[in-house]
C-alpha cells in the first residue's frame, strides 16, 4: 500500500483490507504518542539539543535540483512545511540514531507535496497527490540525470508519505524518516522526543502561518477512496489544532 507501483494499479484508490491498514497505521501513532506522554511528560524523560546548522542539506546535485523545482512550484507556506518537515526528520533521526542518507531524505522531503502545488496535473480529484506528485519527482530528477536508483528511492519515499507510519525495515530510513517529519509538523507526533530549544529554532526559522490553508486541508477535493480522501473524512473535514500552539519553554521538551 502506498507504492508507486501500487498507485499505478490502482490509481491510488484504498480497497479490501487497507483502509483498515491505513487505521492501523494511524492508532499505532496514537499509542506511540500515548506512550512519549508518559516517557516524557510524566516521567521527565530528557532528551539532547542538536544545532539545526549541523542538520543542514549537503550540498549536491540533487540537492540543488530539487530545490530549485520546490521554488518554482511551492507558495511560501507549503514550502516552509516540507522544510519543517525535513527539519523534524533531520532531528527525530539524531535523537534515534537512525543512520540515512541526507541528500536522499532533503530531495523527499523538500518536494513530498509536490502533487499539492498550482498547476500540477492531473488534478486532486483524479489521483492520489502522494503518487502523482512522487512521478513528477522522478521525471525530474530523470531529466537532470540522476542515477535511477536515487529516483526510484526518492518517488517511493514521497509516494509512501502518505500511509501515516512507514515501516523503516520495510521501506528504508528515507520513507521512515519522511513519514515522520511530515506527521510531526502537521500533528506533532513525536513532538516530545525533540529538545525545545531545537523546535523554537525551526519554528523560528520557518513558521508555521498558513500551512493548513497552503495545504488545503478543509477545501481540497481529494481523489474518493485516496488515503488523503480517507484522512480528511476521518479527521471531520476539520483542521487539526496547532500542536505547537502551546509550546513553551527553551529548556527540556516541546510541550
Amino acid at each position: 500500500m502506498g507504492s508507486l507501483a501500487w498507485a499505478e494499479m490502482g490509481n491510488g484508490r484504498l480497497s479490501g483490507v487497507q483502509p483498515v491498514r491505513l487505521l492501523a497505521n494511524m492508532a499505532w501513532l496514537q499509542i506511540r504518542e500515548i506512550v512519549d506522554v508518559v516517557r516524557f511528560d510524566w516521567l521527565r524523560g530528557s532528551v539532547r539539543s542538536i544545532e539545526l546548522q549541523t542538520l543542514a542539506p549537503p550540498q549536491s546535485a540533487l540537492v540543488d535540483d530539487c530545490l530549485a523545482l520546490a521554488v518554482a512550484t511551492h507558495e511560501p507556506a507549503l514550502l516552509a512545511h516540507s522544510w519543517r518537515t525535513y527539519y523534524f526528520a533531520r532531528l527525530l533521526a539524531e535523537q534515534e540514531d537512525t543512520a540515512h542518507d541526507a541528500s536522499l531524505l532533503f530531495a523527499a522531503a523538500i518536494l513530498h507535496d509536490l502533487g499539492l502545488t498550482d498547476g500540477h496535473a492531473p488534478p486532486l480529484a483524479q489521483c492520489c497527490f502522494a503518487a502523482s506528485g512522487a512521478q513528477r519527482v522522478c521525471c525530474h530528477l530523470h531529466e537532470h540525470g540522476h542515477d535511477q536508483a536515487i529516483i526510484e528511492q526518492v518517488g517511493e519515499a514521497i509516494s509512501l508519505h502518505l500511509n501515516a507510519w512507514v515501516s523503516r525495515h520495510r521501506h528504508g530510513a528515507v520513507a521512515h524518516l519522511l513519514a515522520r517529519g511530515a506527521v510531526c509538523d502537521l500533528f506533532g507526533f513525536s513532538r516530545r522526543r525533540l529538545a525545545s530549544a531545537d523546535v523554537a529554532a525551526l519554528l523560528r526559522k520557518y513558521p508555521r502561518h498558513g500551512v493548513m490553508q497552503a495545504l488545503q486541508f478543509e477545501t481540497a477535493q481529494h481523489l474518493p477512496g485516496s488515503r488523503a480522501d480517507w484522512m480528511v473524512r476521518l479527521g471531520g473535514r476539520k483542521v487539526p489544532r496547532d500542536p505547537f500552539q502551546q509550546w513553551e519553554g527553551v529548556d527540556g521538551q516541546c510541550q
